[in-house]
C-alpha cells in the first residue's frame, strides 16, 4: 500500500476526567473512524502538555506493531481485532487492534505484543 498522508487536523480528545481538548491528529487515521474523537474547532481549548494521551497497540501478521492514540474510551479500536491502516517505515500496512488501551497515567514500559 502507499504511505498514508501525514497531514494533521484539529481533533477532539476526551481525557480520563471527561474534559474535551483540541489536539493535532493525522487526518488519514481519523478518517478511518476507529480511533474515536471528532473534528474540533477553535472554541475547544488546546490540550495541556501534561503527559501522554491514551493509546493502544496494533500489530500485524508480520510482527510489526504501532502505538496509536485513542481519542475517547469508547473508540472501536479498543476492541481486539479492529482493523486500521497505519504507516510503518516507508509504507502503510493493515494492522489489527490488540484490544484495550494504555491509560493516560501509565507512562513508559513495553507495550508490544509478544509471541512464543
Amino acid at each position: 500500500m502507499a504511505k498514508l498522508s501525514s497531514n494533521r487536523i484539529a481533533w477532539n480528545y476526551t481525557d480520563d476526567n471527561g474534559l474535551v481538548w483540541r489536539v493535532a491528529a493525522e487526518k488519514a487515521l481519523t478518517d478511518q473512524n476507529v480511533l474515536g474523537g471528532s473534528a474540533s474547532s477553535g472554541a475547544v481549548p488546546p490540550r495541556p502538555n501534561w503527559g501522554k494521551m491514551r493509546r493502544c497497540t496494533v500489530s500485524n501478521a508480520a510482527g510489526q506493531s504501532r502505538v496509536l492514540p485513542v481519542y475517547d474510551k469508547t473508540a472501536p479500536i479498543v476492541t481486539a481485532g479492529t482493523a486500521v491502516n497505519a504507516n510503518f517505515a516507508d509504507d502503510s500496512h493493515a494492522f489489527t487492534s490488540n484490544g484495550g488501551f494504555i491509560n493516560e497515567d501509565r507512562q513508559g514500559g513495553r507495550v508490544t505484543k509478544q509471541t512464543t
